[in-house]
C-alpha cells in the first residue's frame, strides 16, 4: 500500500474532475461496517391531507431553555417511527446539541414511546439521545390558547418551530479554562462555550455546573484569574478566559493563588502555537497520488470506450456521452450532456463484476448520496441499476479539485481561504446535523468552480468512507496528513474528525503546506506529531496572517474532541466575517 495511506484504509486519488464521485473500489475498507440509514419517505401533499395530522410538540431531554418544535405527524408522511426520529434529529440539532441524534422519545411522565400510534394529538413529548434516561424537569410550557390551537389542529404546515431568542452579540464560540474549587492542586477543566450553551447567564452556569461537577452541587459563584466576580454574560467572552468556580461554599483570598501544577496545566491548555524564527526550508505538500490501477484497468477502459459502451435506453435517450474524465479500480467517469438543456453532468459507470463481495459498501455510499441536498455538497441526480452495471448521474464541477488549485496558487489570501472554509464547514454542518461523518475530507475531495484565478464555489465530494454515527467509531481510515488524533489513538471517534481535517486544510490554504509533516517522509513520525498536536506558525510564512485566522486554526486542531470546535462553531467564528469584510 502507498505511503499516503493509513494501513487498513484508503486514500482516493483524484485528477482534476476524477473526484466527482469516489471510485467504488477505492471506497472499500474491509474493516468498515455498513450502517443502516433510514430513508425518509415523503408522499405528495395530497396524500398528506387525506388524514388529519397529529400536532405534537417535542422538547429536548433535560433542556429547560429549549421551547421545542411542533411537528405535524401523519402516517402518510412518516412511514415508520425511525423516519420521524430522523427528521426530529435535523430539526432539534439546529438549536441543541445531540451527539447521537434523536434515538428515544418519552412521554411527559417518562414512558418510552416506540410507535407512531403511541403519539397523541396535542400532547408534548421529550426527545433524547442513545441510552439516555428521561430527565423530569419543568419543560417550557405554551400558553393556554396555543395549547388549544395545537389540539384543534389549527396550526398550518408540517413543521412549526417556535421563535428562538438569538444569543446576545457577545456570544461566540470560545474555549475557557475552569479551576474547580477543592483541595490544591485543584482540577483544571476546559469547556467549549458557544451559542448552544451560552445564550444566558443561567445557561452558562448550568454548563459550568455540568463540567465542574462540584461536591457542593451547582456553580453559584465565578471569579476571574484577577479575582473579579463574574456577574454578567459578556464577562465570559471578554479578554480573560480562566475562571474559578464555586458553589455556595466560602472562598478565601489564598484560593486565587495558583500552585505550580495548576499554573502549568493552565499554560499548557492556553498555549497557542506562535511565530518561530529560522523556519528552514518550506515543507512540501504531500504528493497527489496518481492512478495506481491504470494498467490493470486497460480492459475496463476499452470496455467503456465510446465505441463499445452500451447505455440503458433511458440514459441513451436523454444524454450525449462525452470524454472520460476519471477512472478507478472498477469504474469510469465520463462527461455527459443533457440533450434538452445542454447541461453538463458526470456519469459514473460501476462494473458490478469488479466489486463482488463489496456490494454493501457501494450501496451504502449511494444510499448516503441519495439523502443529500446542499449547495456545497456534490449532488446525485439520477441512477440506473442494471444486472451488470450501476450508472450514477452526478453534478459536474468544471474547475477540478482543490489540490490542483493549491498547486497552482501555492497559497491563498485570507478572504479566499475564508470563503472556502465557509463553504466546506457549511457542508460539514449539514452532514453532521444528519449524523453523517465524511471521514475523508482533503483537498483532492473538494471540487472548486473557478472565476479566473479565484475560487468561486467549493463543493464536498467523495462519500466512499462516509457513514452514519450512532456510537463511537473505531475503524482506522482516512489520509495520513488529515487524520485526526483520536483515529490514530483508536480511542473512538465521531463527527469532529471532519473539523480536524478542515483545520488542516485551512492551515494549508494560508501557507501552502500542512501543519503536521515529517521531513524524511516517516509515517510514524508524522503520526507522532499529530498525536502530540505539534505544529507552529513560522514567521517566514505566517507573519502577514491575522491572529484571528491562527486562533481559528488552533480551535479546529484541538486534540480533545470535546473542546474542538464543531462545524457550526467554525461558521460562528469572527474571522469568517472579518475576512469577508476585507475582501
Amino acid at each position: 500500500m502507498s505511503k499516503n495511506n493509513i494501513n487498513g484504509s484508503r486514500s482516493l486519488s483524484s485528477a482534476s474532475c476524477n473526484s466527482i464521485i469516489s471510485d467504488a473500489g477505492d471506497s472499500i475498507d474491509n474493516g468498515i461496517e455498513e450502517l443502516s440509514i433510514t430513508k425518509n419517505n415523503r408522499p405528495s401533499s395530497t396524500s398528506c391531507r387525506a388524514q388529519k395530522a397529529k400536532r405534537i410538540r417535542f422538547y429536548h431531554n433535560g433542556n429547560k431553555y429549549f421551547t421545542g418544535v411542533v411537528v405535524a405527524v401523519a402516517s402518510e408522511r412518516y412511514r415508520s417511527f425511525e423516519s420521524l426520529t430522523t427528521e426530529l434529529t435535523t430539526l432539534l440539532m439546529k438549536n441543541v446539541t445531540l451527539p447521537s441524534g434523536v434515538r428515544s422519545v418519552f412521554s411527559m411522565d417518562g414512558k418510552k414511546v416506540s410507535s407512531l400510534d403511541d403519539l397523541e394529538d396535542g400532547k408534548e413529548y421529550v426527545c433524547g439521545g442513545k441510552g439516555e434516561v428521561f430527565k423530569k424537569i419543568e419543560y417550557s410550557k405554551t400558553d393556554h390558547n396555543k395549547s388549544k390551537r395545537l389540539s384543534s389542529g389549527r396550526l398550518s404546515g408540517p413543521v412549526v418551530a417556535q421563535p428562538r431568542i438569538a444569543p446576545p452579540d457577545c456570544v461566540r464560540p470560545r474555549i475557557v479554562t475552569l479551576i474547580r474549587n477543592g483541595i490544591k492542586p485543584r482540577k483544571v477543566i476546559r469547556l467549549l462555550l458557544n451559542k448552544r450553551n451560552s445564550s444566558s447567564m443561567e445557561q452558562v452556569l448550568s454548563a459550568l455546573t455540568e463540567a465542574a461537577s462540584l461536591d457542593s452541587g451547582a456553580v453559584r459563584k465565578v471569579f476571574t484569574l484577577t479575582r473579579q466576580p463574574v456577574t454578567s454574560l459578556p464577562q465570559f467572552f471578554a479578554s480573560e478566559d480562566v475562571f474559578f468556580v464555586y458553589g455556595n461554599e466560602r472562598f478565601a483570598q489564598e484560593d486565587f493563588e495558583l500552585e505550580f501544577e495548576e499554573s502549568k496545566a493552565i499554560q499548557q491548555y492556553k498555549k497557542i502555537p506562535g511565530l518561530r524564527n529560522g523556519a528552514g526550508p518550506k515543507p512540501k505538500m504531500p504528493k497527489k497520488e496518481l492512478n495506481r490501477t491504470y494498467e490493470s484497468n486497460e480492459n475496463l477502459l476499452v470496455k467503456f470506450s465510446k465505441d463499445n459502451m452500451v447505455l440503458p435506453t433511458v440514459l441513451r435517450q436523454k444524454f450525449n456521452i462525452g470524454d472520460m474524465i476519471g477512472d478507478g479500480n472498477f469504474a469510469v467517469v465520463r462527461l455527459c450532456i443533457d440533450k434538452a438543456t445542454n447541461d453538463e453532468f458526470a456519469l459514473k459507470i460501476i462494473d458490478k463484476s469488479k466489486c463482488k463481495g463489496k456490494e454493501d459498501m457501494v450501496e451504502n455510499e449511494v444510499r448516503i448520496l441519495r439523502r443529500l441536498c446542499h449547495p456545497h455538497v456534490m449532488k446525485l441526480f439520477e441512477e440506473e441499476d442494471t444486472k451488470n452495471m450501476l450508472y450514477l448521474v452526478c453534478e459536474y464541477v468544471r474547475g477540478g479539485d482543490l489540490f490542483d488549485a493549491i498547486t497552482v496558487a501555492q497559497k491563498f489570501s485570507e478572504d479566499q481561504a475564508a470563503l472556502m472554509i465557509t463553504h466546506l464547514t457549511s457542508a460539514l454542518a449539514y452532514l453532521h446535523n444528519l449524523n453523517i461523518v465524511h471521514r475523508d475530507v482533503k483537498p483532492e475531495n473538494l471540487l472548486v468552480d473557478m472565476d479566473g484565478d479565484r475560487v468561486r464555489i467549493l463543493k464536498l465530494g467523495d462519500f466512499g468512507l462516509a457513514c452514519e454515527v450512532n456510537e463511537p467509531l473505531y475503524t482506522v481510515c482516512g489520509t495520513p496528513t488529515y487524520v485526526a488524533p483520536e483515529i490514530l489513538a483508536e480511542s473512538g471517534y465521531g463527527l469532529k474528525i471532519d473539523v480536524w481535517a478542515a483545520g488542516v486544510i485551512l492551515y494549508i490554504l494560508l501557507c501552502g503546506y500542512p501543519p503536521f509533516v515529517s521531513q524524511d517522509n516517516d509515517q510514524e513520525k508524522l503520526f507522532d506529531c499529530i498525536l502530540r498536536g505539534q505544529y507552529d506558525f513560522p514567521d517566514e510564512y505566517w507573519q502577514e496572517v491575522s491572529d484571528l485566522a491562527k486562533e481559528l486554526i488552533f480551535n479546529m486542531l484541538q486534540l480533545a474532541p470535546e473542546v474542538r470546535f464543531s462545524a457550526e462553531d467554525v461558521l460562528d467564528h469572527p474571522w469568517l466575517q472579518y475576512a469577508a469584510m476585507c475582501s
